[in-house]
């Protein structure tokens, strides 16, 4: 019996990294028809979803740079491998908190910004091996 193939270096980083994306667009893609069915439930309350929002971002974006600057300094691959995920998740918590304001009130805006925050996790906390 043969043993089987060892993964090429940072090929679990990768799928996990697909993982986040392929749930949060999937969740949008969800979001996005039943907002086309159904009008928004709670459009009311887009004034403080949108502040939440805003606080949620900036708190996400700060969270990510510090982690970058930790990730850069990082000389244990394991620990690097940490600072990757914790990154990613903030990206994702971003995105699928965008879905949910458009699921409520109507406006794709949060989740694509959400989206884009997610991304710019992905670019500024690579994969190193």
């Amino acid at each position: 019996m043969t043993e089987p193939r060892p993964l090429p270096p940072g090929a679990t980083l990768r799928i996990i990294r697909m993982a986040f994306l392929g749930g949060v667009v999937l969740f949008g893609a969800v979001v996005t028809f039943l907002v086309s069915r159904d009008p928004p439930s709670a459009p009311e309350m887009a004034g403080t979803l949108r502040i939440i929002n805003i606080v949620f971002l900036i708190a996400a974006a700060l969270g990510i740079l510090w982690i970058q600057r930790k990730h850069a300094a990082e000389r244990d691959s394991a620990a690097r491998k940490s600072l990757n995920v914790v990154a990613w998740a903030f990206g994702e918590a971003t995105a699928i908190f965008g879905a949910v304001h458009y699921l409520l009130v109507g406006s794709p805006i949060p989740y694509l910004v959400g989206l884009g925050m997610m991304l710019a996790a992905f670019a500024l906390v690579p994969i190193r091996e």
